[in-house]
């Protein structure tokens, strides 16, 4: 049985490193849920986080094989059930039409609105999975006009101890 875990890489940024990690995820015929990749305060290092269904028998190989892409410092992975993450999500409403019930879910889950033209209006909402989804719920209906959310972005320690030389390096 496949389970969704939170696979953590920590690499220096080079073109080309996206399509070296996705080959490899592609060869093993894992589905990628969500894949995030973002630059650190950290100069050259990037944080890729990726949301697999993967078995925990094939988990250790995936891992072996990620760290063996040179770019790589070190792929981590933690059960989805047990990772602190984030994703944010965009909600197009009608204007015309926003009732009352909306605009107190709006308020009350603490999103944000980021736009009002065109006759809709756009809000974001960022949490766990579940309370993106409660959300939605609430808003679903016939006025609920888009929804999109991102990719997972996971609590996880940049630079462990054994990882400081890597900032020497670049440093250099």
């Amino acid at each position: 049985m496949n389970d969704h875990y939170l696979i953590t890489l920590k690499a220096t940024d080079r073109p080309g490193l996206m399509h070296a990690i996705t080959g490899i995820i592609n060869r093993k015929l894992i589905p990628i849920i969500s894949l995030n990749a973002a630059p650190t305060d950290v100069h050259e290092l990037v944080l890729i986080t990726m949301e697999l269904r993967v078995s925990e028998k094939a988990l250790p190989g995936l891992l072996l094989k990620l760290e063996n892409i040179i770019e790589v410092f070190s792929a981590e992975a933690t059960n989805l059930d047990q990772a602190l993450c984030c994703r944010s999500a965009l909600i197009k409403l009608e204007q015309a039409v926003l009732t009352s019930a909306q605009s107190s879910v709006i308020s009350r889950w603490g999103a944000k609105i980021l736009s009002v033209a065109g006759g809709y209006v756009l809000i974001t909402i960022s949490g766990n999975d579940q309370f993106i989804r409660r959300v939605y719920n609430e808003l679903d209906g016939p006025y609920l006009i888009g929804f999109c959310q991102t990719g997972l972005i996971g609590d996880n320690r940049f630079l462990a101890g054994d990882e400081s030389s890597v900032i020497s390096k670049l440093a250099a």
